[in-house]
């Protein structure tokens, strides 16, 4: 599997351990510096003070998609859709070992959500400067029909000083 989840895991904690960018013009030359192409990347309809771009290509990482946000105009996240396309047994052995992985380096997660039928689990780290989220999804059709979404694994690092303002707007916001 293209990255490998130890190169997932080094590329999280280089970037935890960098200088996190304040604005997005600062913000693309280091996402560049990190392997993604910001050029390919499309800008989401915007909410208010919240921007976001996905769909960026990561060329060394094969089919990988990542994608970033900023909140009042400063750097908020990076995030990534990781092993898209490939089987649900691989892409949630990949989780395993990702979260593994992570929890050698981070400690352990603040919150596990243990895997189902229908989810492949999800990890939480909350770390004095920022945040680490997985999801797996697991690419299982849930009872009412409705699939829960091919399998792969959503991983997001947010800059808490900037993500937690944005998230206690969303709430306020949208209830």
């Amino acid at each position: 599997m293209k990255p490998s989840p130890g190169e997932v895991a080094s590329r999280v904690t280089a970037i935890v351990e960098s200088p996190w960018p304040r604005h997005l013009e600062d913000g693309l030359p280091w996402l560049q510096s990190f392997g993604i192409d910001t050029d390919t990347a499309e800008e989401t309809p915007r909410r208010g003070a919240d921007r976001s771009w996905h769909m960026a290509a990561m060329p060394s990482w094969g089919a990988v998609r990542a994608g970033w946000g900023t909140y009042r105009d400063e750097f908020a996240d990076i995030f990534w859709f990781l092993w898209d396309g490939e089987s649900s047994a691989d892409v949630l052995r990949a989780a395993d070992d990702l979260a593994r992985a992570l929890t050698d380096v981070h400690g352990d997660p603040r919150e596990v959500t243990e895997a189902t039928q229908y989810s492949g689990g999800s990890w939480w780290w909350q770390l004095e400067q920022h945040s680490i989220e997985m999801y797996a999804y697991s690419g299982a059709v849930n009872p009412d029909g409705y699939p829960t979404g091919s399998p792969c694994v959503q991983l997001q690092i947010d800059l808490r000083a900037v993500a937690e303002p944005r998230e206690a707007e969303a709430r306020r916001t949208h209830g």
